[in-house]
């Protein structure tokens, strides 16, 4: 049975303003996908690594934390049961400017993906997805989920 999982990420390229005076420009994700090919095997996402970037951070000396959480607590299904988001996993190949942190997906909490050094102005995550062997009962076919990157500046 073939499956091909496809996971929609909310955002892209962005100016978000952090705070008063605070600015950076932030590139996330737009689609991860996951060809599932066996549903009893774990599978990659792609593109691998996913990265998430940000440029001309001015953060008045605080960091930057980017997080994401899903909009519900499984995939979108074309008929049937749908995939449970915390199947999805992620883990950190690389990162410069900060340090990444690997995770699970939930809907009910943000997961940390990556947390700047303070008053760094730039750096980036390079993330690996990982989708859990969905199991039997789930049908073949596109599984959608839209998840929610929150970036905040914090106080280390």
């Amino acid at each position: 049975m073939r499956c091909a999982v496809l996971c929609a990420l909310a955002g892209a390229a962005a100016s978000v303003p952090a705070a008063a005076q605070e600015t950076v420009n932030i590139t996330v994700p737009t689609v991860v996908s996951f060809p599932v090919g066996d549903i009893t095997s774990s599978t990659s996402g792609t593109p691998s690594p996913s990265t998430v970037s940000y440029s001309s951070a001015s953060l008045m000396g605080k960091a930057l934390r980017i997080s994401v959480t899903a909009d519900a607590a499984a995939f979108t299904p074309p008929g049937g049961a749908g995939i449970p988001v915390s199947k999805v996993s992620w883990s950190i190949l690389g990162q410069n400017g900060g340090t990444g942190t690997g995770g699970t997906l939930s809907s009910s909490s943000y997961g940390r993906v990556f947390q700047s050094n303070p008053a760094s102005t730039s750096g980036h995550v390079d993330v690996a997805w990982s989708l859990a062997a969905p199991g039997s009962g789930i049908r073949a076919g596109n599984h959608q989920l839209t998840i929610r990157w929150k970036v905040e500046s914090i106080m280390p």
